[in-house]
């Protein structure tokens, strides 16, 4: 594959840095999905007697979409990685 950036043929990354960053995103959507449940606490305690509480049912969406998301992604990222004798970080497991 070429590219502006990398006119050579062949794979722009090598096995070590496609593994890096595929933790990356995992890693990423983790820490996402734990700061939009942190806000969402935090709407929870400024309104606690509001029955709707302003951008509480948004943040509860995204988060379980982003939580769905990592265990799709997960489910077959661990599998290669048994497949390929790659580890995965036990915080992402």
């Amino acid at each position: 594959m070429t590219s502006k950036t990398n006119p050579t043929t062949g794979p722009l990354t090598d096995e070590t840095e496609s593994w890096k960053r595929t933790l990356s995103i995992l890693a990423g959507l983790r820490q996402i999905a734990q700061e939009m449940r942190d806000e969402a606490e935090q709407i929870e305690t400024a309104h606690p007697n509001q029955m709707i509480k302003p951008g509480y049912g948004e943040r509860a969406e995204i988060v379980a979409i982003l939580n769905k998301t990592y265990a799709f992604i997960s489910t077959d990222i661990r599998r290669v990685a048994r497949s390929s004798g790659l580890t995965m970080p036990e915080e992402l497991k």
